[in-house]
Protein backbone atom coordinates (compact mmCIF):
# COMPACT_ATOMS: atom_id res chain seq x y z
CA UNK A 1 0.00 0.00 0.00
CA UNK A 2 1.20 3.48 -0.98
CA UNK A 3 -0.09 6.53 1.23
CA UNK A 4 -0.50 10.12 0.29
CA UNK A 5 -0.94 13.06 1.90
CA UNK A 6 -4.84 14.27 2.18
CA UNK A 7 -4.32 17.79 0.87
CA UNK A 8 -3.82 20.96 3.54
CA UNK A 9 -5.02 18.46 6.60
CA UNK A 10 -1.61 17.21 6.31
CA UNK A 11 -3.24 13.16 6.94
CA UNK A 12 -1.71 10.64 5.65
CA UNK A 13 -4.21 8.10 3.61
CA UNK A 14 -4.15 4.99 2.03
CA UNK A 15 -4.61 5.41 -1.89
CA UNK A 16 -7.31 2.81 -1.86
CA UNK A 17 -9.71 3.12 0.90
CA UNK A 18 -13.47 1.62 2.24
CA UNK A 19 -16.39 2.90 1.39
CA UNK A 20 -19.04 1.44 3.62
CA UNK A 21 -22.05 2.10 1.95
CA UNK A 22 -22.91 -1.31 0.60
CA UNK A 23 -21.62 -3.31 2.90
CA UNK A 24 -23.47 -6.34 3.66
CA UNK A 25 -24.73 -5.61 7.24
CA UNK A 26 -23.86 -9.04 8.95
CA UNK A 27 -20.92 -8.77 11.92
CA UNK A 28 -18.92 -11.48 10.24
CA UNK A 29 -18.96 -9.92 6.65
CA UNK A 30 -18.35 -6.69 8.03
CA UNK A 31 -14.92 -7.70 10.47
CA UNK A 32 -13.39 -9.67 7.35
CA UNK A 33 -13.93 -6.68 5.66
CA UNK A 34 -12.51 -4.61 8.19
CA UNK A 35 -9.29 -7.17 8.50
CA UNK A 36 -8.77 -7.90 4.91
CA UNK A 37 -8.38 -3.90 5.03
CA UNK A 38 -6.10 -3.00 7.84
CA UNK A 39 -4.08 -6.26 7.36
CA UNK A 40 -3.26 -4.34 3.60
CA UNK A 41 -2.34 -0.41 5.13
CA UNK A 42 -5.44 0.77 4.42
CA UNK A 43 -6.46 3.34 6.48
CA UNK A 44 -9.19 5.87 5.01
CA UNK A 45 -12.83 4.67 5.57
CA UNK A 46 -15.68 6.88 4.88
CA UNK A 47 -18.86 6.17 7.22
CA UNK A 48 -21.93 6.98 5.55
CA UNK A 49 -24.36 5.46 7.70
CA UNK A 50 -25.26 8.06 10.83
CA UNK A 51 -28.10 7.19 12.70
CA UNK A 52 -27.17 4.82 14.81
CA UNK A 53 -30.54 4.98 17.22
CA UNK A 54 -32.69 4.85 14.13
CA UNK A 55 -32.53 3.48 10.54
CA UNK A 56 -29.02 2.97 10.58
CA UNK A 57 -29.43 0.26 14.08
CA UNK A 58 -28.40 -2.35 12.56
CA UNK A 59 -25.33 -1.69 10.77
CA UNK A 60 -23.94 -0.03 13.68
CA UNK A 61 -24.98 -2.88 15.60
CA UNK A 62 -22.76 -5.11 13.55
CA UNK A 63 -20.26 -2.72 11.98
CA UNK A 64 -19.18 -0.45 15.20
CA UNK A 65 -17.87 -3.93 17.25
CA UNK A 66 -15.44 -4.66 14.20
CA UNK A 67 -14.54 -0.83 13.82
CA UNK A 68 -13.42 -0.02 17.01
CA UNK A 69 -10.08 -2.60 17.66
CA UNK A 70 -9.04 -1.50 14.39
CA UNK A 71 -9.67 2.80 15.43
CA UNK A 72 -6.37 3.55 15.72
CA UNK A 73 -5.06 2.69 12.66
CA UNK A 74 -7.85 4.75 10.72
CA UNK A 75 -8.70 7.82 9.48
CA UNK A 76 -12.45 7.94 9.33
CA UNK A 77 -14.43 10.51 7.69
CA UNK A 78 -18.10 11.07 9.47
CA UNK A 79 -20.89 12.25 7.43
CA UNK A 80 -23.11 15.35 8.46
CA UNK A 81 -26.79 15.02 6.80
CA UNK A 82 -26.88 11.28 4.98
CA UNK A 83 -30.15 9.30 4.03
CA UNK A 84 -33.47 11.08 3.31
CA UNK A 85 -32.85 13.64 6.13
CA UNK A 86 -30.81 16.53 6.47
CA UNK A 87 -32.43 18.99 8.62
CA UNK A 88 -30.17 20.16 10.85
CA UNK A 89 -32.39 18.98 14.20
CA UNK A 90 -31.22 15.19 12.63
CA UNK A 91 -27.65 16.21 11.65
CA UNK A 92 -27.47 17.61 15.33
CA UNK A 93 -28.95 14.20 17.14
CA UNK A 94 -26.99 11.55 14.54
CA UNK A 95 -23.86 12.91 14.95
CA UNK A 96 -22.65 12.54 17.99
CA UNK A 97 -24.09 9.37 17.95
CA UNK A 98 -22.04 7.94 15.53
CA UNK A 99 -18.46 9.66 17.27
CA UNK A 100 -19.83 7.72 20.22
CA UNK A 101 -19.83 4.63 18.27
CA UNK A 102 -16.33 4.75 16.54
CA UNK A 103 -15.06 4.56 19.72
CA UNK A 104 -12.84 7.93 21.01
CA UNK A 105 -15.43 10.67 19.77
CA UNK A 106 -13.52 11.78 17.55
CA UNK A 107 -13.24 11.92 13.36
CA UNK A 108 -10.54 12.93 11.27
CA UNK A 109 -12.68 14.60 8.70
CA UNK A 110 -16.62 15.44 9.11
CA UNK A 111 -18.25 15.17 5.57
CA UNK A 112 -21.67 17.43 4.75
CA UNK A 113 -23.46 15.17 2.32
CA UNK A 114 -24.67 16.12 -1.29
CA UNK A 115 -23.65 19.88 -0.62
CA UNK A 116 -24.21 20.50 -4.54
CA UNK A 117 -28.47 19.47 -4.05
CA UNK A 118 -30.70 22.50 -4.22
CA UNK A 119 -31.87 22.28 -0.28
CA UNK A 120 -28.22 22.35 1.13
CA UNK A 121 -27.01 25.30 -0.93
CA UNK A 122 -26.99 28.66 1.18
CA UNK A 123 -28.01 28.87 4.67
CA UNK A 124 -27.71 24.97 5.30
CA UNK A 125 -24.46 24.82 4.50
CA UNK A 126 -23.43 28.18 6.54
CA UNK A 127 -25.39 26.64 9.54
CA UNK A 128 -23.74 22.91 8.97
CA UNK A 129 -20.09 25.03 8.86
CA UNK A 130 -21.06 26.92 12.13
CA UNK A 131 -21.82 23.45 13.41
CA UNK A 132 -19.05 21.82 12.53
CA UNK A 133 -16.23 24.43 13.75
CA UNK A 134 -17.61 24.10 16.93
CA UNK A 135 -17.29 20.36 17.15
CA UNK A 136 -13.27 20.92 15.82
CA UNK A 137 -13.37 23.95 18.59
CA UNK A 138 -14.06 21.12 20.95
CA UNK A 139 -11.74 18.33 19.72
CA UNK A 140 -14.68 16.09 18.34
CA UNK A 141 -13.08 16.48 14.41
CA UNK A 142 -9.93 17.35 12.63
CA UNK A 143 -11.09 18.83 9.18
CA UNK A 144 -14.42 19.43 7.42
CA UNK A 145 -15.49 18.76 3.62
CA UNK A 146 -18.12 18.12 1.68
CA UNK A 147 -19.17 15.46 -0.91
CA UNK A 148 -20.97 16.18 -3.90
CA UNK A 149 -22.22 14.66 -7.58
CA UNK A 150 -22.56 18.07 -9.25
CA UNK A 151 -19.32 19.35 -10.91
CA UNK A 152 -20.30 23.06 -11.24
CA UNK A 153 -21.25 23.14 -7.50
CA UNK A 154 -18.82 21.71 -6.18
CA UNK A 155 -16.13 24.19 -8.18
CA UNK A 156 -18.52 27.08 -6.43
CA UNK A 157 -17.74 25.01 -2.55
CA UNK A 158 -13.80 24.58 -3.25
CA UNK A 159 -13.61 27.79 -4.47
CA UNK A 160 -15.51 29.51 -0.92
CA UNK A 161 -12.19 28.27 0.96
CA UNK A 162 -14.44 26.24 3.34
CA UNK A 163 -13.59 22.39 2.62
CA UNK A 164 -10.66 20.87 3.39
CA UNK A 165 -11.64 18.47 1.77
CA UNK A 166 -13.58 16.99 -1.29
CA UNK A 167 -15.24 13.76 -2.07
CA UNK A 168 -16.27 13.34 -5.89
CA UNK A 169 -17.14 10.42 -8.52
CA UNK A 170 -14.14 10.25 -10.86
CA UNK A 171 -13.78 7.20 -12.93
CA UNK A 172 -12.77 6.14 -16.43
CA UNK A 173 -16.50 7.44 -17.69
CA UNK A 174 -15.35 10.93 -16.98
CA UNK A 175 -11.57 11.32 -18.77
CA UNK A 176 -12.47 13.70 -21.04
CA UNK A 177 -14.87 16.50 -19.24
CA UNK A 178 -13.09 19.59 -19.16
CA UNK A 179 -15.82 20.40 -15.41
CA UNK A 180 -14.37 17.34 -13.87
CA UNK A 181 -10.97 18.98 -15.00
CA UNK A 182 -11.21 22.36 -13.72
CA UNK A 183 -12.53 21.13 -10.41
CA UNK A 184 -9.53 18.87 -9.90
CA UNK A 185 -7.42 21.90 -10.80
CA UNK A 186 -9.13 23.96 -8.32
CA UNK A 187 -8.35 20.95 -5.61
CA UNK A 188 -4.74 21.61 -6.45
CA UNK A 189 -4.63 25.33 -5.88
CA UNK A 190 -6.36 25.26 -2.83
CA UNK A 191 -5.06 22.14 -1.66
CA UNK A 192 -8.33 20.10 -0.95
CA UNK A 193 -7.76 16.59 -0.81
CA UNK A 194 -9.83 14.87 -2.84
CA UNK A 195 -11.57 11.72 -2.10
CA UNK A 196 -12.48 9.86 -5.09
CA UNK A 197 -15.80 7.90 -5.00
CA UNK A 198 -17.71 5.80 -7.47
CA UNK A 199 -14.62 4.52 -8.87
CA UNK A 200 -16.41 1.73 -10.76
CA UNK A 201 -19.02 3.97 -11.74
CA UNK A 202 -21.52 2.24 -9.19
CA UNK A 203 -20.09 -1.05 -10.80
CA UNK A 204 -21.33 -0.21 -14.26
CA UNK A 205 -18.00 -0.52 -15.38
CA UNK A 206 -17.19 -3.76 -13.94
CA UNK A 207 -20.59 -5.87 -14.65
CA UNK A 208 -23.58 -5.56 -17.09
CA UNK A 209 -26.87 -6.99 -16.49
CA UNK A 210 -24.98 -9.89 -14.37
CA UNK A 211 -21.93 -9.94 -16.83
CA UNK A 212 -18.20 -8.80 -16.19
CA UNK A 213 -16.98 -6.14 -18.71
CA UNK A 214 -12.98 -6.25 -19.90
CA UNK A 215 -12.51 -4.04 -17.86
CA UNK A 216 -11.49 -4.84 -14.29
CA UNK A 217 -11.07 -2.85 -11.24
CA UNK A 218 -7.31 -2.39 -11.07
CA UNK A 219 -7.59 -0.81 -14.09
CA UNK A 220 -10.37 1.47 -12.60
CA UNK A 221 -7.86 2.53 -9.52
CA UNK A 222 -5.02 2.83 -11.59
CA UNK A 223 -7.09 5.68 -13.78
CA UNK A 224 -8.33 7.58 -10.72
CA UNK A 225 -4.90 7.54 -9.24
CA UNK A 226 -3.13 8.50 -12.04
CA UNK A 227 -5.35 12.24 -11.53
CA UNK A 228 -4.24 14.53 -8.44
CA UNK A 229 -6.23 12.98 -5.51
CA UNK A 230 -5.51 11.88 -1.87
CA UNK A 231 -7.18 8.23 -2.40
CA UNK A 232 -10.41 6.47 -3.64
CA UNK A 233 -13.28 4.51 -1.80
CA UNK A 234 -14.45 1.88 -3.48
CA UNK A 235 -17.43 0.03 -2.09
CA UNK A 236 -16.61 -3.25 -1.27
CA UNK A 237 -20.14 -5.12 -0.21
CA UNK A 238 -17.88 -8.31 1.08
CA UNK A 239 -14.17 -9.57 1.74
CA UNK A 240 -14.25 -10.76 -1.58
CA UNK A 241 -14.74 -7.55 -3.43
CA UNK A 242 -12.44 -5.85 -1.08
CA UNK A 243 -9.65 -8.01 -2.29
CA UNK A 244 -10.76 -7.59 -5.66
CA UNK A 245 -9.82 -4.02 -5.07
CA UNK A 246 -6.86 -4.40 -3.13
CA UNK A 247 -5.58 -6.31 -5.94
CA UNK A 248 -4.60 -2.78 -7.49
CA UNK A 249 -1.65 -2.09 -4.41
CA UNK A 250 0.14 -5.58 -6.16
CA UNK A 251 -1.17 -5.03 -9.42
CA UNK A 252 1.68 -4.86 -12.59
CA UNK A 253 2.76 -2.13 -14.47
CA UNK A 254 0.55 -4.31 -17.78
CA UNK A 255 -2.15 -5.14 -15.20
CA UNK A 256 -2.74 -1.51 -13.72
CA UNK A 257 -2.71 0.14 -17.99
CA UNK A 258 -6.10 1.74 -18.30
CA UNK A 259 -5.43 2.38 -22.20
CA UNK A 260 -7.09 -0.84 -23.14
CA UNK A 261 -10.05 -0.20 -20.80
CA UNK A 262 -10.49 3.23 -22.24
CA UNK A 263 -10.26 1.75 -25.84
CA UNK A 264 -12.94 -0.91 -25.06
CA UNK A 265 -15.29 0.49 -22.71
CA UNK A 266 -17.66 2.19 -25.57
CA UNK A 267 -18.12 -1.46 -26.55
CA UNK A 268 -18.85 -2.61 -22.70
CA UNK A 269 -21.26 -0.30 -21.98
CA UNK A 270 -23.21 -0.22 -25.15
CA UNK A 271 -26.89 1.23 -24.62
CA UNK A 272 -26.02 2.00 -20.89
CA UNK A 273 -26.02 5.20 -19.53
CA UNK A 274 -23.01 6.42 -17.34
CA UNK A 275 -24.41 9.92 -16.60
CA UNK A 276 -21.59 11.61 -18.53
CA UNK A 277 -23.68 14.41 -20.10
CA UNK A 278 -21.82 13.92 -23.98
CA UNK A 279 -26.00 14.17 -24.62
CA UNK A 280 -26.12 18.11 -23.35
CA UNK A 281 -27.44 21.02 -24.25
CA UNK A 282 -30.99 19.32 -24.56
CA UNK A 283 -33.30 22.07 -26.12
CA UNK A 284 -36.01 21.72 -23.51
CA UNK A 285 -33.13 21.75 -20.39
CA UNK A 286 -33.76 18.75 -19.20
CA UNK A 287 -31.32 17.37 -16.85
CA UNK A 288 -30.86 14.01 -18.72
CA UNK A 289 -28.51 12.49 -16.19
CA UNK A 290 -30.19 13.10 -13.34
CA UNK A 291 -33.29 12.13 -15.06
CA UNK A 292 -31.90 8.49 -15.74
CA UNK A 293 -29.97 7.70 -12.63
CA UNK A 294 -33.43 8.82 -10.93
CA UNK A 295 -35.07 6.11 -12.94
CA UNK A 296 -32.19 3.59 -12.19
CA UNK A 297 -32.12 4.00 -8.81
CA UNK A 298 -36.00 3.55 -8.57
CA UNK A 299 -35.83 -0.15 -10.36
CA UNK A 300 -34.58 -0.83 -6.62
CA UNK A 301 -37.89 1.16 -5.08
CA UNK A 302 -39.04 4.64 -4.93
CA UNK A 303 -38.03 6.12 -1.58
CA UNK A 304 -38.94 9.86 -0.62
CA UNK A 305 -35.37 10.93 -1.17
CA UNK A 306 -35.68 10.08 -5.30
CA UNK A 307 -39.05 11.25 -5.50
CA UNK A 308 -38.16 15.11 -3.47
CA UNK A 309 -35.20 14.80 -6.01
CA UNK A 310 -37.17 14.76 -8.94
CA UNK A 311 -39.97 17.11 -7.75
CA UNK A 312 -36.62 20.01 -7.22
CA UNK A 313 -35.62 19.32 -10.95
CA UNK A 314 -37.01 22.65 -12.40
CA UNK A 315 -37.77 20.57 -16.06
CA UNK A 316 -39.37 17.29 -15.93
CA UNK A 317 -39.07 14.26 -18.20
CA UNK A 318 -42.23 14.39 -19.71
CA UNK A 319 -40.68 18.13 -21.09
CA UNK A 320 -38.99 15.87 -23.42
CA UNK A 321 -39.39 16.69 -27.39
CA UNK A 322 -37.85 13.17 -28.41
CA UNK A 323 -35.85 15.56 -30.91
CA UNK A 324 -33.38 12.65 -30.71
CA UNK A 325 -30.50 15.34 -30.56
CA UNK A 326 -29.12 14.19 -26.88
CA UNK A 327 -29.18 10.15 -28.89
CA UNK A 328 -26.91 11.67 -31.72
CA UNK A 329 -24.41 12.49 -29.42
CA UNK A 330 -24.39 10.04 -26.77
CA UNK A 331 -21.35 8.01 -27.17
CA UNK A 332 -22.85 4.86 -25.63
CA UNK A 333 -25.60 4.49 -28.12
CA UNK A 334 -28.29 4.44 -24.66
CA UNK A 335 -32.11 4.78 -26.06
CA UNK A 336 -32.43 8.10 -24.42
CA UNK A 337 -36.10 8.82 -25.59
CA UNK A 338 -37.18 5.76 -23.52
CA UNK A 339 -35.42 6.67 -21.08
CA UNK A 340 -37.33 9.55 -20.22
CA UNK A 341 -40.68 8.18 -20.85
CA UNK A 342 -39.65 5.72 -18.16
CA UNK A 343 -38.69 8.26 -15.91
CA UNK A 344 -41.95 10.62 -16.38
CA UNK A 345 -44.04 7.30 -16.05
CA UNK A 346 -42.42 6.44 -12.61
CA UNK A 347 -42.12 9.71 -10.58
CA UNK A 348 -45.00 11.55 -12.42
CA UNK A 349 -47.57 8.90 -12.68
CA UNK A 350 -47.28 8.02 -9.49
CA UNK A 351 -47.30 11.76 -8.35
CA UNK A 352 -50.98 12.43 -10.50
Amino acid sequence: MKYRTLGRTGLRVSEVGLGTEHLDQDEKTMSDVLSVAVDSGLTYVDLLYIDPSGDDLKFWENFGPALRPHRDKLVLAVHWGGGPRYDLPYCRRTFPEVLRQIGNDYAEVAIMTMIDEKDRRGEWMERSLEELHRYREKGHIGYIGGSAHNPKQALKAVNSGHLDVLMFGFNLTTYDRKSHQALLQACVEKNVGVVVMKPFSGGTLLNIDGKPTSITPTQCLSYVLSLPVSTTIPGARNAEQMRAALAYCTASETERDFGPALENMYHDLEGHCVYCNHCLPCPEQIDIASMIMLADWATWGINDELRDWYASLSVKASACIECGNCEERCPFGVDVIAKMRKAAELFETEAA
